[in-house]
């Protein structure tokens, strides 16, 4: 008698071998040989089985192919050993979520024929095989197809009929509108997203109000950074945040799209600028930063705007997408004879230390160094202080729903809002929130 293999007595090893693994992935798991697995399988008498079962799928056994893209995908050469009647298992079998999934009914093509096979006894018996190809497609909930609505807004109507505006030709200005740190996502003691969507919205409505008032020549609209609250900031964000950041991204988008709707036919240029910042940073885990300053969802937001925009060149043509060039933190724009610069203020140590930081950027040559004003956010407070050559530094409220944590720090609070005013010149007038 031939000395028998350990593997003939490892319970393991012969449940594997009983089973519908794969003879290949035996042979890795168990370092065997082919040979060796199927002589096994052949004392077992499993072999014809397993022979039927690659022929043809029975009960839960699907073979075939998927596809799957951003809007769905589709099914083919799907083979099983009974008639589909719930798809909800075949998106299961391909680890695809039903109840994000449905398919298309008209796609449907399903083929049908019978074949011999042989089972475990020895006995030979007819099965019917089933062929199916299908389309499907993402389910859009509600939010995704609030969501979806906003894109289908701006490659069309909008809030009101574009219009050229005459430039004035006794001083052309222009209006600037900061929308500093919404940190969506975010719930505090003023409330959470809803609460910040209704203020925002809000605030922009008050923009255009001045705007149809006043006529400027230009908008400017500034995000200083913090438009998302994160996850990763700090280890209380997942408990207290009502979204998820996918969830925060969509939010600032339809906030900062609605609010170009509403500005954009008030001024032939309307221009949005934005930063990078410490809430805004993709990050690999908690507080580590996963790549440059430039890895940053607030200014992902923005170019994602830039190709919206773009998709209706009659409506808003006249807008542009600033964002910083690579590897700066910072940036500068001119306007109505006026360089603003434009930072997050986590740089500083504090608000009223923005001008310092700003004095060493100058003289490095950086990219705020000619700027006549400086806007800032990040320190949830409104400030207003001159520094060097007669340079203004501007310090942003927030539009969240209130810092606690600011509060706690400092001691401070701040009106939550939108800081805006006007320029021409270099020189600053009718500053306030909104």
């Amino acid at each position: 008698m031939g000395k028998q293999h350990p593997l003939d007595n490892d319970p393991d090893f012969l449940a594997d071998i009983a089973s519908d693994m794969r003879k290949k992935d035996i042979m890795e798991k168990w370092s065997c040989s082919s040979g060796f697995v199927v002589n096994r399988r052949k004392k077992l008498g499993l072999i014809d089985e397993a022979r039927a079962k690659k022929l043809a799928p029975s009960g839960d056994r699907v073979s075939g192919n998927v596809t799957v893209d951003a809007d769905g995908g589709e099914f083919s050469e799907l083979q099983t050993a009974e008639r589909i009647t719930d798809w909800a298992r075949i998106f299961e079998h391909f680890d695809l979520d039903p109840e994000s999934f449905e398919i298309i009914d008209d796609t449907v093509r399903m083929s049908m024929w019978q074949q011999s096979a042989r089972a475990a006894s020895g006995d030979r018996d007819i099965v019917n095989l089933y062929s199916y190809r299908a389309a499907f497609r993402r389910i859009k909930h509600e939010e995704e197809a609030e969501f979806a609505s906003i894109i289908e807004r701006i490659k069309g109507a909008v809030a009101a009929e574009p219009r050229k505006v005459a430039l004035r030709t006794d001083g052309a200005f222009t209006q600037v509108v900061v929308p500093a740190d919404l940190q969506a996502g975010k719930t505090d003691w003023l409330g959470g997203s809803e609460e910040l969507t209704a203020q925002a919205l809000a605030s922009f409505q008050r923009a255009a109000e001045f705007a149809r008032e006043h006529k400027p020549a230009e908008i400017c609209i500034l995000d200083p950074g913090d438009a998302i609250e994160n996850m990763f900031n700090t280890p209380s964000q997942p408990a207290t945040n009502d979204l998820s950041i996918d969830r925060q991204v969509e939010l600032v988008l339809h906030i900062f799209l609605t609010g170009i709707e509403m500005l954009a036919p008030l001024a032939p240029i309307v221009r949005f600028a934005a930063v990078s910042s410490n809430h805004g940073a993709v990050r690999s885990s908690l507080k580590n930063q996963a790549a440059d300053a430039h890895a940053d969802y607030g200014l992902a937001i923005a170019r994602m705007m830039r190709r919206a925009l773009e998709l209706n060149q009659e409506a808003f043509g006249h807008v542009t997408v600033q964002t910083p060039e690579p590897f700066m933190e910072s940036l500068s724009l001119e306007t109505s004879g006026t360089t603003i610069g434009l930072v997050h203020g986590h740089q500083a140590s504090g608000p009223d230390k923005i001008g310092e930081w700003w004095k060493g950027q100058s003289l490095g040559g950086m990219p705020t160094a000619d700027a006549r004003i400086l806007v800032a956010g990040h320190w949830h407070s409104t400030r207003y202080y001159q520094v060097g050559d007669s340079r203004h530094v501007f310090v942003s409220p927030s539009s969240d729903r209130g810092s606690s944590w600011f509060t706690n720090l400092k001691g401070d609070s701040s009106t939550s809002g939108m800081l805006m005013f006007t320029t021409r010149d270099g020189e600053w007038d009718h500053l306030r929130v909104i």
